[in-house]
């Protein structure tokens, strides 16, 4: 059971706004601003690297807080600066060669289609994507129907930047394993806020970011690469970190998802996800993902009573994002006048989203993403503030 009080205690921020943006930023817990600010110091006062030697356990905490948290081993988790970083790093390292075929959904993240579309451009890999149902929902035995003897890999996101629904990805996990795919999965949105088992899902790569629902810094993600698949794997680019300088002519790549990393990286970012991930571990995902689901159950209830507001999410398996739309009232001026009245929203915008808001809606909307934080009277605040609009 989360006590509200202590986490709204734990978090500074909640006394003066009501923050409604966890799907781009969460506001994070004050041990790891704290954790973050005490680095950056000892750097100026010890230098950065002897800062590091002396923080070695701090950084090297994180390892074991996202394996509990995804239930894996330490070793198939790399720290990356961004998720989309780690989602590019998996999908270049699978060598797709012209002809291979990549299944994906019409509701993928913009950077990681992007990175499809250059991948068909520059390589002539062949991208099929599969079309979302009228739920929102993609249907896995599409994906399975769209398998031909040129597919090579399957890209699914969890749950979209644009719609709260939450995709099927352990049955397309079992699809993609039956017929020797690779599974990419993007997290972003859902880790944090929903439960992840890497034991029932079955993919061979996840990331995420730590900005979001994990309520770490920002500049900072990690990636999810299954042992067995990543052995056989090259990846992308490597360093003194992630290679072993074998000889002047030879290297070796080193074992586990640490062929992934770089040297260099964000080490109080490093250090503040590892607090949050500890926070999150101490609550228990079983929990933050019950509350979450009940705040967002509850926001979508009330919106469906405000005359001219459409809810936009239509599946039965929500997330605590929640996208909406006004009748006259473009998203971005909605956004700005909550902003004024102390609540933080985003907009989703349609040309990140050309297969899904662009194509079927044709307009932006603005989305409240909610987190075990926030509060009933918050919620309660905002449709009164939206009704009133």
């Amino acid at each position: 059971m989360i006590s509200l009080a202590q986490v709204r205690a734990d978090t500074p921020a909640c006394e003066h706004l009501i923050h409604f943006n966890n799907a781009g930023c969460a506001l994070s817990p004050a041990a790891v601003t704290t954790a973050v600010t005490n680095h950056l110091r000892l750097e100026q006062e010890l230098g950065g690297y002897e800062a590091a030697n002396e923080a070695e356990r701090n950084i090297a905490a994180f390892y074991p807080e996202l394996a509990k948290l995804l239930h894996c081993d330490e070793s198939e988790i790399a720290f990356m600066e961004s998720a989309t970083r780690a989602w590019q790093s998996a999908l270049l390292s699978l060598d797709l060669q012209p002809g291979d075929q990549v299944l994906t959904a019409d509701n993928e993240y913009a950077s990681n289609y992007l990175s499809l579309l250059y991948l068909s451009r520059r390589h002539g890999v062949e991208l099929i994507t599969i079309p979302s149902g009228d739920d929102g929902l993609i249907d896995p035995q599409r994906i399975a129907d769209s398998i031909t003897a040129k597919t090579r890999a399957v890209a699914l996101t969890h749950v979209a930047s644009q719609r709260g629904d939450v995709q099927a990805i352990t049955e397309v996990g079992e699809i993609a394993l039956e017929n020797g795919l690779v599974f990419l999965v993007d997290a972003c949105q859902s880790v944090g806020q929903i439960e992840l088992n890497l034991k029932q899902i079955k993919c061979d790569f996840l990331c995420g970011t730590g900005r979001k629902y994990l309520r770490g810094p920002r500049g900072t993600g990690f990636l999810y690469a299954n042992r067995e698949t990543t052995q056989s794997l090259v990846p992308p680019a490597i360093d003194l970190h992630s290679a072993n300088w074998a000889s002047p002519s030879e290297f070796e790549i080193k074992a586990g998802a640490i062929r992934f990393e770089s040297w260099e990286r964000n080490v109080a970012g490093m250090i503040g996800l590892g607090k949050a991930l500890k926070y999150a571990n101490s609550l228990g995902m079983e929990s933050i993902e019950a509350r979450v689901r009940l705040l967002a159950e509850s926001l979508n209830r009330r919106l469906q009573s405000i005359d001219g507001v459409e809810v936009h999410e239509r599946s039965a398996n929500l997330s605590g994002i929640v996208t909406l739309s006004r009748v006259n009232t473009e998203a971005g001026t909605l956004r700005e006048n909550l902003q004024t009245l102390g609540v933080n929203t985003s907009v989703a915008k349609k040309q990140n989203a050309r297969l899904d808001l662009d194509s079927v809606l044709d307009r932006d909307v603005l989305r409240a993403s909610l987190h075990y934080y926030n509060s009933e009277e918050e919620v309660t605040r905002f449709v009164d503030l939206l009704a009133a609009s």
